[in-house]
């Protein structure tokens, strides 16, 4: 029976989702600056027309930012899993074939 357990990142894997991280962090924190920003800031919102749409594209905006850093992760999570499949066809293993598979002899 197969181990759900996936093994540890190696070096350049560990660097790529330390960074992934880091990345989702910074795009998180300007969302939240974003998504703070009052239209009040940018001056009288009776006298400017543009008012209302500055609410609706804040809103817009942060959740683009907050959609991208999700899929930074999830980005760097299939590529690291795409890299785990990889490394395990490479390595042939005969220690999970189903004694069907085998010659008469061998069972």
């Amino acid at each position: 029976m197969p181990s759900n357990v996936l093994p540890q990142p190696d070096g350049p894997d560990t660097r790529r989702i330390k960074r992934s991280r880091v990345l989702s962090f910074a795009l998180l924190a300007v969302a939240a600056v974003v998504f703070s920003l009052r239209p009040e800031v940018f001056g009288d919102p009776q006298a400017q027309p543009w008012h209302a749409l500055l609410h609706v594209w804040r809103i817009v905006l942060g959740v683009a930012l907050m959609v991208a850093a999700l899929g930074v992760q999830v980005a760097v999570g299939v590529r690291w899993r795409r890299g785990l499949r990889r490394s395990a066809e490479q390595e042939p293993s005969t220690r999970g074939t189903p004694p069907g598979n085998q010659a008469a002899g061998d069972r």
